[in-house]
């Protein structure tokens, strides 16, 4: 009989077989079983952290072309804003000197033309009264109403002998018809003038003749006679004769 202590609380003793291949497999089995989790979870975190690297390469990477292409087309506006600025300072310049060429030239052209009233106030002096000059007009009635004779007399002052004056003559009646003031070409009222330009080309004088018809209800007023000299002296005469008839 085992030894008993009388009074103690007794436990119940239960006899199991021994088999220490079982208790080693089981204690086997927990060790690979944790083992494993512990690789799993290793493997688990690894690949995390692999796939969470790459996710990082993978954005640093679109980052830096983003970073590139940024750079590239900061350079680009860089370079333009540069070339503007050049044009800008191009076109300043270039406006500040038409600037002063202008202003050149209108002081330029300023000289040019006291100096051009200048030499014109000096030949007119010189031409006055010299070469083509108005020397006769007459005017004379025919015996048919609204027909009249004319004659026009130019003479070239001082002439040589030798030289030709050349050049041209306008004729124009001025008058009024009704209540309307007209201004008639000679051409349009003389059978002997077929020309605006009425040439000229003489030595000492030039007659310029006809008949004037004048159109029904016609009252003339005056003769515009625009004479022009080419040679040998420059000159051009521009007067009016009050429309008298000689009787």
């Amino acid at each position: 009989m085992p030894n008993v202590v009388k009074g103690s609380k007794q436990e119940k003793m239960v006899v199991v077989p021994y088999r220490p291949g079982r208790r080693f497999l089981l204690v086997s089995f927990l060790v690979l079983g944790v083992g494993a989790s512990a690789i799993g979870g290793f493997m688990y975190g690894y690949m995390n952290t692999l796939r969470n690297q790459q996710s990082e390469q993978a954005t640093q990477q679109e980052l830096s072309e983003q970073l590139s292409v940024i750079e590239t087309e900061n350079s680009a506006l860089r370079r333009q804003v540069a070339i503007l600025d050049r044009s800008r300072v191009m076109d300043q310049l270039v406006t500040e000197e038409v600037q002063e060429t202008i202003f050149s030239l209108r002081d330029r052209v300023a000289q040019l033309e006291q100096d051009v009233v200048y030499y014109r106030q000096v030949v007119s002096a010189e031409t006055e009264d010299t070469g083509l000059i108005i020397s006769q007009l007459d005017i004379d009635a025919t015996r048919e109403a609204n027909r009249y004779r004319y004659k026009l007399v130019l003479r070239q002052q001082d002439a040589d002998g030798d030289t030709f004056l050349t050049g041209h003559v306008n004729i124009n009646l001025v008058g009024s018809q009704g209540e309307v003031q007209q201004i008639l070409a000679i051409r349009d009222l003389s059978a002997e003038q077929d020309q605006l330009d009425i040439r000229l080309r003489f030595k000492y004088f030039q007659n310029i003749e006809g008949e004037l018809v004048l159109p029904d209800n016609f009252v003339p007023d005056r003769l515009q006679v625009a004479a022009v000299s080419v040679e040998p002296v420059e000159k051009s005469i521009n007067q009016s004769f009050s429309w008298v008839v000689e009787r």
